[in-house]
């Protein structure tokens, strides 16, 4: 096999574990009831409300409509911007099928930081390996990524300015509905500072 050939096979590979991790970090944060991370939140809160659809079913559907406004704040279709519908479906599978074989456990406290800790953790490792491998991205990395190519605001600003506004959505929706604040907690604050910094530890190892 030629370098370059390596080298591609790396990126996939590299890309489909990234998934797989991520899925599993998302669950991990769930189980560990601490709080799920922000972009998280709203389809989290409403597979609980709204009990006839998985949580990543309504993933899915969150990613379509992200995928939606994507399309109207470029105003074309592109083929990166038509892959992130498979991957959609795809994710909202693996999260699923995750969900089933993670067991839910009634942790005691002790157990739910250090259960947060691995979920932040491998969502980190996991998005770093799929930035890393180049392929799709996921639609709630594309809906930012949008806003900054369109509008020319700072990446991390749009970034914020993203999970704030799941979060404000998921609070409202909830106050709504006369429901707990499904899925926000502390751990929801601790992955919005924890994951940047596993991804780049992860950055300077492979640059080492």
């Amino acid at each position: 096999m030629k370098p370059s050939e390596r080298d591609v096979s790396f990126r996939y590979l590299g890309y489909i574990i990234g998934m797989n991790l991520l899925c599993i970090g998302i669950n991990l944060n769930i189980r560990s009831d601490l709080g799920v991370a922000a972009f998280s939140t709203l389809p989290y809160a409403l597979s609980q409300v709204f009990t006839g659809l998985t949580f990543g079913e309504m993933n899915v559907i969150i990613y379509i409509l992200l995928v939606s406004l994507q399309f109207l704040i470029e105003r074309h279709l592109s083929l990166p911007l038509l892959a992130e519908i498979p991957f959609s479906f795809v994710f909202g599978l693996l999260v699923d099928f995750y969900g089933l074989i993670l067991p839910a456990v009634d942790f005691s406290l002790s157990l739910r930081i250090p259960v947060l800790l691995a979920g932040n953790t491998l969502s980190g490792i996991g998005v770093f390996l799929m930035v890393r491998g180049q392929l799709v991205v996921a639609p709630v990395d594309g809906i930012v990524a949008s806003v900054f190519k369109v509008y020319c605001h700072p990446y991390s600003i749009c970034k914020n300015c993203f999970d704030l506004s799941m979060l404000s959505i998921t609070v409202i929706f909830c106050l709504l509905w006369h429901t707990p604040f499904y899925g926000i907690g502390l751990g929801t604050i601790f992955s919005a500072f924890y994951v940047g910094r596993v991804i780049r530890l992860c950055e300077k190892v492979c640059a080492s």
